[in-house]
Protein backbone atom coordinates (compact mmCIF):
# COMPACT_ATOMS: atom_id res chain seq x y z
CA UNK A 1 0.00 0.00 0.00
CA UNK A 2 2.82 2.60 1.09
CA UNK A 3 4.59 2.05 -2.49
CA UNK A 4 0.90 2.47 -4.27
CA UNK A 5 1.06 5.81 -2.32
CA UNK A 6 4.60 6.87 -3.03
CA UNK A 7 3.48 6.17 -7.24
CA UNK A 8 0.31 8.13 -6.68
CA UNK A 9 2.16 11.02 -5.41
CA UNK A 10 4.78 10.99 -8.24
CA UNK A 11 2.27 11.35 -10.97
CA UNK A 12 0.52 13.93 -9.27
CA UNK A 13 4.06 16.12 -9.38
CA UNK A 14 4.20 14.85 -12.99
CA UNK A 15 0.70 16.18 -14.21
CA UNK A 16 1.44 19.69 -12.03
CA UNK A 17 4.75 19.87 -13.38
CA UNK A 18 3.78 19.18 -17.41
CA UNK A 19 0.55 21.73 -16.42
CA UNK A 20 2.88 24.77 -15.56
CA UNK A 21 5.48 23.55 -18.35
CA UNK A 22 2.34 24.38 -20.59
CA UNK A 23 1.34 27.69 -19.22
CA UNK A 24 1.27 30.65 -21.43
CA UNK A 25 4.70 32.44 -21.06
CA UNK A 26 3.05 35.70 -19.89
CA UNK A 27 1.26 34.09 -16.95
CA UNK A 28 5.32 32.69 -16.33
CA UNK A 29 6.29 36.17 -16.53
CA UNK A 30 3.88 37.79 -14.14
CA UNK A 31 4.33 35.06 -11.69
CA UNK A 32 8.25 35.85 -11.85
CA UNK A 33 7.58 39.32 -10.95
CA UNK A 34 5.72 38.60 -8.40
CA UNK A 35 8.13 36.49 -6.98
CA UNK A 36 10.84 39.80 -7.30
CA UNK A 37 7.86 42.38 -6.43
CA UNK A 38 7.25 40.21 -3.17
CA UNK A 39 11.35 40.04 -2.17
CA UNK A 40 11.72 44.03 -3.15
CA UNK A 41 8.82 44.68 -0.78
CA UNK A 42 9.89 42.80 1.94
CA UNK A 43 13.22 43.82 1.44
CA UNK A 44 11.96 47.92 2.16
CA UNK A 45 10.04 46.97 4.56
CA UNK A 46 13.43 45.54 6.86
CA UNK A 47 15.01 48.26 5.96
CA UNK A 48 12.45 50.31 7.15
CA UNK A 49 12.29 48.68 10.16
CA UNK A 50 16.00 49.14 10.95
CA UNK A 51 15.46 53.29 10.23
CA UNK A 52 12.59 53.29 12.59
CA UNK A 53 14.38 51.58 14.89
CA UNK A 54 17.09 53.75 14.58
CA UNK A 55 15.42 56.80 14.95
CA UNK A 56 13.68 55.32 17.89
CA UNK A 57 16.42 54.55 19.68
CA UNK A 58 17.90 57.96 18.53
CA UNK A 59 15.10 59.81 20.19
CA UNK A 60 15.40 57.90 23.38
CA UNK A 61 18.67 58.66 23.59
CA UNK A 62 18.25 62.75 23.40
CA UNK A 63 15.16 62.04 25.62
CA UNK A 64 17.25 60.47 28.79
CA UNK A 65 19.72 62.95 28.52
CA UNK A 66 17.25 65.55 28.52
CA UNK A 67 15.76 63.88 31.18
CA UNK A 68 19.75 63.61 32.93
CA UNK A 69 19.97 67.72 32.44
CA UNK A 70 16.95 68.10 34.29
CA UNK A 71 18.29 66.34 36.89
CA UNK A 72 20.96 67.85 36.87
CA UNK A 73 18.84 71.51 37.55
CA UNK A 74 17.13 70.35 39.84
CA UNK A 75 20.48 68.74 42.12
CA UNK A 76 22.08 72.70 40.96
CA UNK A 77 19.31 74.30 42.58
CA UNK A 78 19.37 72.51 45.85
CA UNK A 79 23.11 73.17 45.62
CA UNK A 80 23.00 77.05 44.94
CA UNK A 81 22.44 78.02 48.17
CA UNK A 82 25.75 76.68 49.61
CA UNK A 83 27.67 77.96 46.68
CA UNK A 84 26.29 81.65 46.99
CA UNK A 85 26.70 81.71 50.73
CA UNK A 86 30.84 81.00 50.47
CA UNK A 87 30.82 83.66 47.94
CA UNK A 88 28.39 85.77 50.51
CA UNK A 89 30.91 84.99 53.37
CA UNK A 90 33.69 86.03 51.41
CA UNK A 91 32.96 89.18 50.18
CA UNK A 92 31.03 90.03 53.77
CA UNK A 93 33.99 89.69 55.50
CA UNK A 94 35.90 91.47 52.89
CA UNK A 95 33.66 94.28 53.08
CA UNK A 96 33.55 94.53 57.04
CA UNK A 97 37.15 94.46 56.65
CA UNK A 98 37.42 97.60 54.23
CA UNK A 99 35.00 99.55 56.59
CA UNK A 100 36.65 98.96 59.54
CA UNK A 101 40.01 100.58 57.65
CA UNK A 102 38.11 103.90 58.05
CA UNK A 103 38.29 103.45 61.69
CA UNK A 104 41.30 101.88 62.53
CA UNK A 105 43.94 101.98 59.63
CA UNK A 106 43.45 104.93 58.18
CA UNK A 107 43.58 107.54 61.42
CA UNK A 108 46.48 106.05 62.33
CA UNK A 109 48.19 106.57 59.02
CA UNK A 110 46.79 109.88 59.38
CA UNK A 111 48.58 110.70 62.09
CA UNK A 112 52.26 108.61 61.11
CA UNK A 113 52.00 111.25 57.92
CA UNK A 114 51.69 114.28 60.50
CA UNK A 115 54.39 112.86 63.04
CA UNK A 116 56.52 112.28 59.73
CA UNK A 117 55.82 116.26 58.36
CA UNK A 118 56.82 116.94 61.80
CA UNK A 119 60.21 115.16 61.83
CA UNK A 120 60.63 116.90 58.58
CA UNK A 121 59.91 120.49 59.85
CA UNK A 122 61.84 120.05 62.76
CA UNK A 123 65.24 118.57 60.67
CA UNK A 124 64.61 121.83 58.78
CA UNK A 125 64.36 124.43 62.02
CA UNK A 126 67.56 122.73 63.45
CA UNK A 127 69.62 122.74 60.02
CA UNK A 128 68.73 126.69 59.95
CA UNK A 129 69.74 127.11 63.59
CA UNK A 130 72.87 125.01 63.06
CA UNK A 131 74.38 126.77 60.05
CA UNK A 132 73.04 130.08 60.99
CA UNK A 133 71.55 131.51 57.40
CA UNK A 134 70.94 134.78 57.11
CA UNK A 135 67.91 133.96 54.33
CA UNK A 136 65.57 131.57 55.45
CA UNK A 137 64.53 128.80 53.61
CA UNK A 138 60.95 128.60 53.79
CA UNK A 139 59.77 124.92 54.93
CA UNK A 140 58.47 123.04 52.33
CA UNK A 141 57.03 119.51 52.60
CA UNK A 142 55.54 117.45 49.53
CA UNK A 143 52.65 115.26 50.33
CA UNK A 144 52.41 111.90 48.79
CA UNK A 145 49.18 111.01 46.38
CA UNK A 146 48.54 108.34 49.39
CA UNK A 147 48.54 111.37 52.06
CA UNK A 148 46.48 113.54 49.97
CA UNK A 149 43.63 110.85 49.85
CA UNK A 150 44.06 109.84 53.33
CA UNK A 151 44.04 113.26 54.49
CA UNK A 152 41.09 114.56 52.12
CA UNK A 153 38.79 111.27 52.94
CA UNK A 154 39.22 112.04 57.04
CA UNK A 155 38.43 115.79 56.30
CA UNK A 156 35.49 114.35 54.26
CA UNK A 157 33.88 111.90 56.95
CA UNK A 158 34.90 114.72 59.87
CA UNK A 159 33.11 117.54 58.51
CA UNK A 160 29.99 115.53 57.25
CA UNK A 161 29.78 113.95 60.49
CA UNK A 162 29.48 117.15 62.00
CA UNK A 163 26.90 118.62 59.98
CA UNK A 164 24.60 115.39 60.04
CA UNK A 165 25.49 115.00 64.00
CA UNK A 166 22.81 118.42 63.74
CA UNK A 167 20.06 116.34 63.12
CA UNK A 168 17.11 115.58 65.81
CA UNK A 169 16.44 112.19 65.15
CA UNK A 170 13.76 111.88 67.29
CA UNK A 171 12.31 114.52 65.42
CA UNK A 172 12.73 112.23 62.11
CA UNK A 173 11.54 109.55 63.73
CA UNK A 174 8.17 111.07 64.86
CA UNK A 175 7.63 112.57 61.55
CA UNK A 176 7.82 108.55 59.72
CA UNK A 177 5.92 106.92 62.29
CA UNK A 178 3.25 109.64 61.39
CA UNK A 179 3.03 108.42 57.88
CA UNK A 180 0.74 105.57 56.28
CA UNK A 181 1.82 102.16 55.31
CA UNK A 182 1.54 103.18 51.60
CA UNK A 183 3.59 106.67 52.27
CA UNK A 184 6.13 104.32 54.06
CA UNK A 185 5.84 102.00 50.77
CA UNK A 186 6.47 104.70 48.39
CA UNK A 187 9.61 106.08 51.15
CA UNK A 188 11.16 103.06 50.92
CA UNK A 189 11.26 103.09 47.16
CA UNK A 190 12.61 106.25 46.91
CA UNK A 191 15.62 105.80 49.48
CA UNK A 192 16.20 102.40 48.03
CA UNK A 193 16.32 104.38 44.49
CA UNK A 194 18.15 107.46 45.61
CA UNK A 195 20.40 105.50 47.56
CA UNK A 196 21.82 103.69 44.30
CA UNK A 197 21.77 106.80 42.17
CA UNK A 198 24.11 108.76 44.57
CA UNK A 199 26.25 105.93 45.50
CA UNK A 200 27.07 105.43 41.46
CA UNK A 201 27.32 109.31 41.51
CA UNK A 202 29.87 109.52 44.61
CA UNK A 203 32.17 106.31 42.96
CA UNK A 204 33.10 108.13 40.05
CA UNK A 205 33.39 111.56 42.05
CA UNK A 206 36.12 109.53 44.15
CA UNK A 207 37.44 108.37 41.46
CA UNK A 208 37.93 111.52 40.01
CA UNK A 209 38.73 113.63 43.27
CA UNK A 210 41.08 110.71 44.66
CA UNK A 211 43.37 110.08 41.38
CA UNK A 212 47.05 110.90 41.12
CA UNK A 213 46.20 113.43 38.67
CA UNK A 214 43.65 115.79 41.09
CA UNK A 215 46.83 115.49 43.54
CA UNK A 216 48.86 117.43 41.06
CA UNK A 217 46.09 120.10 39.92
CA UNK A 218 45.50 123.68 41.22
CA UNK A 219 44.78 124.52 44.40
CA UNK A 220 41.69 125.95 42.97
CA UNK A 221 40.58 122.75 41.36
CA UNK A 222 41.05 120.51 44.22
CA UNK A 223 38.91 123.04 46.61
CA UNK A 224 36.55 122.37 43.99
CA UNK A 225 36.80 118.89 43.70
CA UNK A 226 36.61 118.73 47.76
CA UNK A 227 33.56 120.71 48.75
CA UNK A 228 31.76 118.63 45.52
CA UNK A 229 32.40 115.81 46.95
CA UNK A 230 31.76 117.04 50.85
CA UNK A 231 28.34 118.11 49.17
CA UNK A 232 27.46 114.37 48.16
CA UNK A 233 28.48 112.86 51.16
CA UNK A 234 26.32 114.65 53.32
CA UNK A 235 23.26 114.33 50.79
CA UNK A 236 24.05 110.56 50.35
CA UNK A 237 24.24 110.52 54.70
CA UNK A 238 21.44 112.07 54.79
CA UNK A 239 19.52 109.55 52.83
CA UNK A 240 21.29 106.79 54.77
CA UNK A 241 20.02 107.63 57.75
CA UNK A 242 16.46 108.55 56.69
CA UNK A 243 16.89 105.25 55.37
CA UNK A 244 17.77 103.62 59.20
CA UNK A 245 15.46 105.01 60.84
CA UNK A 246 12.71 104.10 58.68
CA UNK A 247 13.93 100.55 59.22
CA UNK A 248 13.92 101.02 62.59
CA UNK A 249 10.47 102.16 62.73
CA UNK A 250 9.01 98.86 60.49
CA UNK A 251 11.18 96.77 62.87
CA UNK A 252 10.23 98.26 66.38
CA UNK A 253 6.26 98.78 64.87
CA UNK A 254 3.79 97.06 67.87
CA UNK A 255 1.64 96.23 64.27
CA UNK A 256 3.29 93.63 61.88
CA UNK A 257 2.10 95.66 59.11
CA UNK A 258 5.04 97.69 58.38
CA UNK A 259 7.60 94.57 58.88
CA UNK A 260 5.17 92.72 56.66
CA UNK A 261 5.24 95.26 53.86
CA UNK A 262 8.86 95.80 54.63
CA UNK A 263 9.60 91.56 53.95
CA UNK A 264 6.83 92.19 50.82
CA UNK A 265 9.27 94.46 49.12
CA UNK A 266 12.21 91.90 49.23
CA UNK A 267 9.76 88.89 48.00
CA UNK A 268 9.36 91.10 44.97
CA UNK A 269 12.72 91.15 44.37
CA UNK A 270 11.65 87.26 42.76
CA UNK A 271 9.34 88.68 40.37
CA UNK A 272 11.65 91.57 39.11
CA UNK A 273 14.45 89.75 38.50
CA UNK A 274 13.57 85.71 38.17
CA UNK A 275 11.66 85.90 35.05
CA UNK A 276 14.65 87.10 33.07
CA UNK A 277 17.24 86.11 30.53
CA UNK A 278 20.85 86.59 32.32
CA UNK A 279 24.38 86.41 30.79
CA UNK A 280 27.21 85.90 32.82
CA UNK A 281 28.00 89.82 32.90
CA UNK A 282 24.51 90.34 34.17
CA UNK A 283 24.72 87.30 36.84
CA UNK A 284 27.67 88.69 38.80
CA UNK A 285 26.40 92.09 38.74
CA UNK A 286 22.96 90.72 40.48
CA UNK A 287 25.17 88.68 42.65
CA UNK A 288 26.88 91.78 43.72
CA UNK A 289 24.40 93.74 44.37
CA UNK A 290 22.85 91.08 46.76
CA UNK A 291 26.20 91.18 48.51
CA UNK A 292 25.98 94.79 48.98
CA UNK A 293 22.32 95.02 50.04
CA UNK A 294 23.26 92.30 52.69
CA UNK A 295 25.85 94.33 54.11
CA UNK A 296 23.86 97.35 54.06
CA UNK A 297 20.61 95.62 55.89
CA UNK A 298 22.86 94.08 58.65
CA UNK A 299 25.01 97.24 59.02
CA UNK A 300 21.47 99.38 59.62
CA UNK A 301 20.28 96.45 61.84
CA UNK A 302 23.24 96.70 63.92
CA UNK A 303 23.11 100.19 64.61
CA UNK A 304 18.95 99.74 65.40
CA UNK A 305 20.22 96.62 67.86
CA UNK A 306 22.59 98.86 69.33
CA UNK A 307 20.18 101.80 69.62
CA UNK A 308 17.62 99.26 71.13
CA UNK A 309 20.14 98.06 74.06
CA UNK A 310 20.75 101.18 74.89
CA UNK A 311 17.22 102.40 75.71
CA UNK A 312 16.82 99.20 77.07
CA UNK A 313 19.60 99.44 79.51
CA UNK A 314 18.80 103.24 79.91
CA UNK A 315 14.82 101.87 81.20
CA UNK A 316 16.48 99.80 84.03
CA UNK A 317 16.21 102.28 86.74
CA UNK A 318 12.86 100.79 87.70
CA UNK A 319 13.30 97.36 87.22
CA UNK A 320 17.22 97.27 87.87
CA UNK A 321 16.99 94.01 90.32
CA UNK A 322 16.19 91.88 87.15
CA UNK A 323 19.59 92.77 85.75
CA UNK A 324 21.10 90.52 88.54
CA UNK A 325 18.81 87.30 86.80
CA UNK A 326 21.32 86.52 83.64
CA UNK A 327 18.37 84.01 81.78
CA UNK A 328 16.26 87.43 81.75
CA UNK A 329 19.12 89.86 80.81
CA UNK A 330 20.52 87.14 78.53
CA UNK A 331 17.31 86.34 76.96
CA UNK A 332 16.10 90.20 76.34
CA UNK A 333 19.45 91.19 74.95
CA UNK A 334 19.21 88.08 72.38
CA UNK A 335 15.57 89.51 71.68
CA UNK A 336 16.72 92.92 70.84
CA UNK A 337 19.89 92.11 69.28
CA UNK A 338 18.82 89.44 66.95
CA UNK A 339 15.11 89.23 66.54
CA UNK A 340 15.30 91.86 64.05
CA UNK A 341 18.21 90.47 62.32
CA UNK A 342 16.73 86.79 61.94
CA UNK A 343 13.27 88.33 60.49
CA UNK A 344 14.56 90.67 58.16
CA UNK A 345 18.22 89.24 57.38
CA UNK A 346 16.88 85.63 57.12
CA UNK A 347 14.01 86.77 54.80
CA UNK A 348 16.67 88.53 52.34
CA UNK A 349 18.76 85.01 52.80
CA UNK A 350 15.79 82.71 51.41
CA UNK A 351 14.94 85.60 49.11
CA UNK A 352 18.66 85.46 47.62
CA UNK A 353 18.53 81.29 47.75
CA UNK A 354 15.07 81.08 45.89
CA UNK A 355 15.62 84.05 43.27
CA UNK A 356 19.60 82.46 42.40
CA UNK A 357 18.09 79.16 42.36
CA UNK A 358 15.28 80.22 39.73
CA UNK A 359 18.31 82.30 37.64
CA UNK A 360 20.79 79.65 37.10
CA UNK A 361 17.73 77.33 36.80
CA UNK A 362 16.14 79.44 33.61
CA UNK A 363 19.34 80.23 32.16
CA UNK A 364 21.11 76.60 32.23
CA UNK A 365 24.04 78.40 34.71
CA UNK A 366 25.91 75.70 36.70
CA UNK A 367 27.08 76.54 40.37
CA UNK A 368 30.37 76.80 40.27
CA UNK A 369 30.11 80.04 38.51
CA UNK A 370 30.78 81.73 41.93
CA UNK A 371 34.09 80.52 42.19
CA UNK A 372 34.69 82.86 39.33
CA UNK A 373 32.95 85.19 41.36
CA UNK A 374 34.78 84.61 44.20
CA UNK A 375 37.83 84.43 42.25
CA UNK A 376 37.75 87.95 41.12
CA UNK A 377 36.46 89.67 44.17
CA UNK A 378 39.99 88.17 45.87
CA UNK A 379 41.99 89.60 43.63
CA UNK A 380 40.58 93.03 43.69
CA UNK A 381 40.98 93.26 47.38
CA UNK A 382 44.48 91.94 47.82
CA UNK A 383 45.76 94.21 45.18
CA UNK A 384 43.64 97.41 46.18
CA UNK A 385 41.11 98.41 48.09
CA UNK A 386 39.50 100.98 45.88
CA UNK A 387 39.41 98.52 43.08
CA UNK A 388 37.85 96.13 45.54
CA UNK A 389 34.79 99.19 46.41
CA UNK A 390 34.95 100.29 43.02
CA UNK A 391 33.62 96.43 41.76
CA UNK A 392 31.12 96.31 44.52
CA UNK A 393 29.71 99.59 44.38
CA UNK A 394 30.18 100.07 47.93
CA UNK A 395 29.62 103.78 49.41
CA UNK A 396 32.06 102.92 52.34
CA UNK A 397 32.49 106.87 53.61
CA UNK A 398 28.83 107.45 53.70
CA UNK A 399 28.45 104.27 55.65
CA UNK A 400 30.55 105.38 57.87
CA UNK A 401 29.60 108.82 58.16
CA UNK A 402 25.88 107.02 59.03
CA UNK A 403 27.18 104.87 61.82
CA UNK A 404 29.30 107.67 63.31
CA UNK A 405 26.13 109.97 63.29
CA UNK A 406 23.62 107.12 64.48
CA UNK A 407 26.17 105.14 66.93
CA UNK A 408 27.88 108.36 68.61
CA UNK A 409 24.72 109.23 70.50
CA UNK A 410 24.06 105.89 72.05
CA UNK A 411 27.95 105.27 72.57
CA UNK A 412 29.01 108.57 74.22
CA UNK A 413 25.32 109.83 76.03
CA UNK A 414 26.08 109.93 79.68
CA UNK A 415 23.71 108.43 82.06
CA UNK A 416 22.01 110.50 84.68
CA UNK A 417 23.96 107.92 87.65
CA UNK A 418 27.29 108.34 85.90
CA UNK A 419 29.89 110.10 88.25
CA UNK A 420 33.05 110.42 85.59
CA UNK A 421 33.84 113.39 83.92
CA UNK A 422 32.39 113.73 80.12
CA UNK A 423 35.38 114.47 78.77
CA UNK A 424 37.48 111.19 80.35
CA UNK A 425 33.96 109.44 79.47
CA UNK A 426 34.58 110.78 76.10
CA UNK A 427 37.71 109.41 75.60
CA UNK A 428 37.72 106.26 77.87
CA UNK A 429 34.45 104.84 75.51
CA UNK A 430 36.50 105.73 72.34
CA UNK A 431 39.56 104.35 72.92
CA UNK A 432 37.62 101.32 74.00
CA UNK A 433 36.16 101.50 71.11
CA UNK A 434 39.10 102.06 68.93
CA UNK A 435 40.45 98.88 70.17
CA UNK A 436 38.02 96.85 70.21
CA UNK A 437 37.73 97.31 66.17
CA UNK A 438 40.95 96.71 65.77
CA UNK A 439 41.18 94.02 67.51
CA UNK A 440 38.15 92.63 64.85
CA UNK A 441 40.37 93.93 62.12
CA UNK A 442 43.07 91.84 62.91
CA UNK A 443 41.43 88.72 63.69
CA UNK A 444 39.66 89.30 60.20
CA UNK A 445 42.43 89.60 58.35
CA UNK A 446 44.07 86.64 59.91
CA UNK A 447 41.03 84.59 58.54
CA UNK A 448 41.39 86.56 55.41
CA UNK A 449 44.91 86.11 54.61
CA UNK A 450 44.62 82.11 55.47
CA UNK A 451 41.54 81.76 53.50
CA UNK A 452 43.68 83.74 50.88
CA UNK A 453 46.29 81.57 50.77
CA UNK A 454 44.32 78.35 50.22
CA UNK A 455 42.49 80.32 47.15
CA UNK A 456 46.16 80.67 45.76
CA UNK A 457 46.58 77.45 45.83
CA UNK A 458 43.56 76.62 44.26
CA UNK A 459 44.19 79.06 41.26
CA UNK A 460 47.53 77.89 41.21
CA UNK A 461 46.65 74.19 40.36
CA UNK A 462 44.02 74.97 37.93
CA UNK A 463 40.58 74.44 40.31
CA UNK A 464 39.88 78.17 40.04
CA UNK A 465 39.57 80.75 37.21
CA UNK A 466 37.83 83.09 35.39
CA UNK A 467 37.53 82.29 32.04
CA UNK A 468 34.12 81.05 31.34
CA UNK A 469 33.24 78.23 28.85
CA UNK A 470 30.51 75.88 27.40
CA UNK A 471 31.42 73.53 30.51
CA UNK A 472 29.52 76.29 33.13
CA UNK A 473 26.32 75.72 31.61
CA UNK A 474 23.66 72.95 31.56
CA UNK A 475 23.78 71.64 28.02
CA UNK A 476 19.94 72.82 26.43
CA UNK A 477 18.42 75.01 24.77
CA UNK A 478 17.58 78.05 26.56
CA UNK A 479 14.01 79.39 27.32
CA UNK A 480 12.93 82.44 26.15
CA UNK A 481 13.56 84.37 23.06
CA UNK A 482 13.86 82.34 19.42
CA UNK A 483 14.49 78.95 21.92
CA UNK A 484 11.34 78.49 22.72
CA UNK A 485 10.67 76.82 19.29
CA UNK A 486 12.87 74.01 18.34
CA UNK A 487 15.43 73.98 15.77
CA UNK A 488 13.80 72.56 12.60
CA UNK A 489 10.66 74.79 13.01
CA UNK A 490 12.81 77.67 13.20
CA UNK A 491 14.96 77.21 10.41
CA UNK A 492 12.08 76.28 7.87
CA UNK A 493 10.66 79.20 8.68
CA UNK A 494 13.46 81.45 8.05
CA UNK A 495 14.66 79.84 5.26
CA UNK A 496 13.84 80.54 1.41
CA UNK A 497 13.37 77.18 0.11
CA UNK A 498 10.17 75.42 -0.94
CA UNK A 499 8.92 73.87 2.50
CA UNK A 500 6.01 72.44 1.25
CA UNK A 501 8.48 70.25 -0.70
CA UNK A 502 11.46 70.17 1.40
CA UNK A 503 10.08 69.65 4.94
CA UNK A 504 8.75 65.89 4.00
CA UNK A 505 12.38 64.90 2.99
CA UNK A 506 14.21 66.03 6.15
CA UNK A 507 16.42 64.18 7.44
CA UNK A 508 15.65 62.58 10.85
CA UNK A 509 18.66 63.82 13.06
CA UNK A 510 18.66 67.29 15.16
CA UNK A 511 22.23 67.74 13.72
CA UNK A 512 21.17 66.73 9.95
CA UNK A 513 18.16 69.18 9.84
CA UNK A 514 20.21 71.75 11.00
CA UNK A 515 22.80 71.14 7.74
CA UNK A 516 20.17 70.34 5.42
CA UNK A 517 19.16 73.74 5.52
CA UNK A 518 21.28 76.73 4.54
CA UNK A 519 22.98 78.14 7.15
CA UNK A 520 22.92 81.94 5.24
CA UNK A 521 19.29 82.78 6.37
CA UNK A 522 19.50 80.47 9.80
CA UNK A 523 18.90 83.32 12.83
CA UNK A 524 21.65 81.94 15.30
CA UNK A 525 19.55 80.56 18.49
CA UNK A 526 20.58 82.34 22.31
CA UNK A 527 22.58 79.44 22.40
CA UNK A 528 24.90 80.36 19.53
CA UNK A 529 24.73 83.92 20.52
CA UNK A 530 25.88 83.11 23.85
CA UNK A 531 28.72 80.54 22.79
CA UNK A 532 30.20 83.15 20.22
CA UNK A 533 30.23 86.30 23.29
CA UNK A 534 31.93 83.44 25.59
CA UNK A 535 34.38 81.92 22.68
CA UNK A 536 35.24 86.32 22.08
CA UNK A 537 35.57 87.05 25.25
CA UNK A 538 36.35 84.67 27.68
CA UNK A 539 37.44 86.62 30.66
CA UNK A 540 34.46 89.63 29.98
CA UNK A 541 33.77 88.89 34.06
CA UNK A 542 36.92 90.50 35.36
CA UNK A 543 35.47 93.77 33.87
CA UNK A 544 31.66 94.11 35.74
CA UNK A 545 31.19 96.38 38.09
CA UNK A 546 28.23 97.38 40.05
CA UNK A 547 27.28 100.28 38.28
CA UNK A 548 28.60 99.87 35.14
CA UNK A 549 26.07 98.81 31.87
CA UNK A 550 27.84 95.41 31.01
CA UNK A 551 24.41 93.98 30.17
CA UNK A 552 20.91 95.22 29.16
CA UNK A 553 20.39 96.58 32.34
CA UNK A 554 21.90 97.46 36.27
CA UNK A 555 20.78 95.94 38.80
Amino acid sequence: MQNKDIEIVKDKTKKRLLRRNSAPPAIQIISQLDKKWSFLWNTVDRHKGIEEHENRSEAEHEEEQEDDYELEQLLNMVRIPLFLEKFMLFALLTSLDCFLYYFTVLPIRLIKGYVKQFKSYRQHYHSQQRFGHKRKIPFRYKITSTEYKERCMIFIIVISSILLSKLDTSKLYHRIRRQSAMKLYMLFSVLEMADKMLASLGQSLFTVMLSRKNSQRMFLHKCLLLSISLLYVTIHGYVLVYQAISLNIAVNSYSNALLTLLLSMQFAEIKSSVLKKFDKEGFFQITIADVVERFKLTLLLSIIGLRNLRSWTSSLSSTSINIWNPRSTLSVVINILCGPMVSVVGSEVIVDWAKHAYITKFNRIRPQIYDKFYLIVYKDYSTRTHKFEDRLGLSLPALVILFIVMVRPTLFKSPESSYLPSLFRIFFIGGLVFLLALLTKFVLDLVLIKWGKRIEQQSANQKLNTTVTENDYVPGLLSGGMGKIDVTTRIALHSDHNKENEIGTQPTSSIQKRESWPALHNPPSLNDIRRQKDSKSPRSLENVARYKMVSKRIW
